[in-house]
């Protein structure tokens, strides 16, 4: 009977690949381009992102039919007997606080600094179940009246939907983090009819000014979720504003004075979202009851002031249609709107706070406006109504801290580009002092508070993981392995970890060589006895999504020198060191001019293998085919780096695509191909030992 041959490296290597991954390198082989792969996949998610927004949206008026049954309007509510007002907000705290609680705590709140955090520190990594929980209490929690904004929610949605595409697909970090600003992008775009600040407001707030250079996926989503929601809901503004226009200069004077005005209720509005949040966490009640309180809290507001609640986009058009209210009731109605979104938000109910931001920053132009004409000369002073368009970008902008994209998004909410000479001029002063007085904003201090670092979203130690600079695990013990395979192993680690593992490759422990020599010095026999399993200690791993920033700061503040890493399944697939991650950090802080090229491929048994090659001003990348004098020898012998100042950083079979890590200690095969760093007339003079020119 014969014996099958074993499955070649190509077939082990298909075996191991995921389908994810099988399927993309099919298509962009297909298509000769990765950067058309993406932008079909910016498509798709432009659309679900569009019919997501349209959805949510349904929801929300659906909502308010149960809820108020005899409409929403401001009328309609004023006439509602006290318990009909109350009685919804506290039912959909009942509803929002064990959804959220239960499902996805990360759906609590107003959703971008979530976001953010998965760009900034996980790899881009959005739970699926996000966008399901983050669409059902968002639209009741703005269907019942919490005051709460869409823009926050259909961001999260967009931007979960972005990022679960990316992991089915398996794609690269930066690809996965770049899908879920087109989630981001085609939300915004489409709950506002927006779509240059929707890819505007992705650059800006959610991926960092390195998105910049992949603009194009952003656009196309933006665009995408524009054209679903136009052929669905229409092509109109956001809001219905009179042609408002700067009648003379000397008007652009108080519109400063606005933009001053608008930074610091910006700022308040910001930091006392998360006084108040403070307070509320000390309320001693069950997390998923709080937002029944809040509800009951906001309700009280509406008695008084039903304007507050939900979105409250029917008194913001009235105030930019520029209709007569007084200057008293318009301050009310801010104060009131920021303590019902602080009471909201705080408790635990879903929504964002772009909305209300434009409800606060409309009632604090409108009333600016009722003050200069009365104190004003004529010629200084625009109409109320003109005020409120300025006042809603100022707010905006000084709570974000994204004075570009506010300018974008008003002009394209209102459809008039008479006014941008004073929305950019107050913008940009309250953005200004917003950040003089608070670098945080709205989004950011969420995520400062937790301990996050936000660092540039374009330094490689955040926006490079694990799997790109781990090295393999050369020496592993099972635990059974028995004291004389203990000692052997760990006394040839030159002093690093050496990991116990089981049959299937998961990490349960490491070995140090500290611990083998405590046991040595005790000369007991009994401890000849010990196996593997009895000699090692715990050990936490690092995952390959992790950022590197992330995994520098917790080997720091655990005080050790290496991590393993392991997969989804916990098997060990390389480990970690604090040494080349300050090497990469030195490297890329000294030397901002120089580059860095990651290449990654996968070994026989499918691991993935990351090598990130950092390359000097003055140095090349280069290949040199191992022949002649180098045959034979190892790297180590043959100390390219101290003799040539040649940094050997991978190699490559002949007749292989596959990029390997190499062995120092191994001999080198003729044939061999070495990826090589450094000096021109030093790479020179080591092909001319090998007597082959590449």
């Amino acid at each position: 009977m014969s014996v099958p041959p074993p499955p070649s490296s190509a077939a082990r290597r298909a075996q191991h690949t995921p389908n994810g991954v099988r399927f993309s390198r099919w298509v962009v082989a297909r298509l000769g381009s990765k950067t058309l792969y993406l932008l079909i996949l910016a498509t798709i998610i432009g659309v679900v992102g569009g019919l997501g927004a349209v959805l949510f949206r349904w929801m929300i008026h659906l909502v308010n039919d149960v809820a108020y049954p005899k409409g929403v309007t401001i009328a309609e509510l004023s006439a509602l007997p006290w318990y009909a007002l109350m009685l919804p907000p506290v039912i959909g705290g009942l509803v929002v606080g064990p959804l959220i609680y239960f499902l996805a705590r990360e759906a609590k709140g107003h959703g971008v600094p979530e976001v953010m955090d998965a760009v900034m520190n996980r790899g881009g990594r959005i739970r699926s179940r996000v966008a399901a929980v983050k669409i059902l209490a968002s639209a009741v929690s703005i269907g019942v009246g919490a005051s709460v904004g869409r823009e926050g929610p259909i961001v999260q949605i967009g931007s979960s939907i972005g990022s679960t595409l990316g992991q089915v697909l398996r794609l690269d970090v930066r690809s996965v983090r770049l899908l879920v600003g087109c989630g981001a992008a085609a939300g915004i775009a489409a709950t506002f009819n927006a779509p240059i600040a929707g890819a505007l407001f992705a650059v800006e707030i959610i991926i960092g000014a390195g998105a910049v250079r992949q603009f194009a996926p952003l656009v196309v989503a933006s665009v995408a979720g524009t054209v679903v929601s136009r052929g669905i809901l229409g092509d109109v503004p956001a809001f219905q504003v009179p042609r408002y226009h700067l009648a003379n200069a000397w008007q652009l004077l108080s519109y400063t004075v606005l933009g001053l005005a608008a930074g610091l209720v910006g700022v308040g509005f910001s930091r006392g979202l998360y006084l108040v949040e403070d307070l509320w966490d000390r309320i001693k009640i069950h997390e998923a009851v709080k937002p029944v309180l809040g509800g009951l809290l906001v309700g009280l507001i509406a008695l008084l002031v039903p304007e507050v609640m939900g979105s409250g986009y029917e008194p913001i058009d009235r105030v930019l249609a520029g209709e007569d209210v007084a200057v008293g009731l318009l301050l009310l109605l801010l104060v009131a709107k920021i303590a019902a979104t602080h009471l909201s938000l705080a408790s635990g109910f879903s929504g964002g706070v772009f909305a209300p931001s434009l409800f606060i920053g409309a009632m604090l132009g409108a009333s600016f406006g009722g003050i200069a004409a009365k104190i004003l000369p004529a010629a200084f002073v625009a109409p109320a109504g003109a005020y409120a368009v300025v006042g809603m970008g100022a707010v905006v902008s000084a709570a974000t801290h994204s004075p570009l994209t506010v300018i974008l998004i008003v002009f394209e909410m209102t459809g008039d580009y008479r006014m941008i000479l004073p929305l950019m001029l107050s913008t940009l002063i309250a953005s200004s002092l917003s950040v003089r007085l608070s670098e945080a904003s709205i989004y950011t201090l969420k995520l400062l508070r937790r301990g996050a670092t936000l660092g540039g979203r374009d330094d490689v130690m955040n926006t490079s993981t694990v799997g790109m600079l781990m090295r393999p695990a050369r020496r592993t013990l099972a635990p059974s392995d028995g004291w004389a395979r203990v000692l052997e192993v760990a006394l040839g680690a030159s002093g690093a970890p050496v990991y116990v593992v089981n049959d299937d490759g998961r990490v349960l422990g490491a070995i140090l060589l500290e611990d083998v020599a405590a046991l040595i010095r005790e000369e007991s026999v009994l401890e000849r006895l010990l196996v593997a399993a009895d000699v090692m200690r715990s050990v936490e791993p690092a995952s390959m999504e992790s950022t590197l920033a992330r995994c520098l700061r917790s080997l720091s503040r655990e005080g050790v020198d290496e991590r393993p890493v392991t997969d989804e399944e916990g098997r060990l697939i390389g480990v970690i060191t604090r040494s080349d991650l300050l090497a990469l950090y030195d490297r890329e802080v000294l030397s901002r001019g120089s580059s860095l090229v990651t290449f990654s491929d996968r070994d026989e048994e499918g691991t993935p293998l990351y090598t990130t090659v950092h390359i000097p001003d003055d140095a090349r990348l280069e290949t040199i085919v191992v022949a002649g004098e180098l045959v034979g020898r190892t790297l180590r012998s043959l100390d390219l780096r101290a003799k040539h100042g040649i940094h050997v950083h991978a190699l490559r079979t002949e007749g292989s695509d596959a990029q390997m890590i190499p062995d120092a200690n191994r001999p080198l095969e003729e044939g061999q191909v070495l990826l090589v760093t450094g000096n021109r007339d030093a790479i020179d003079r080591v092909r001319s030992q090998a007597h082959h020119e590449v």
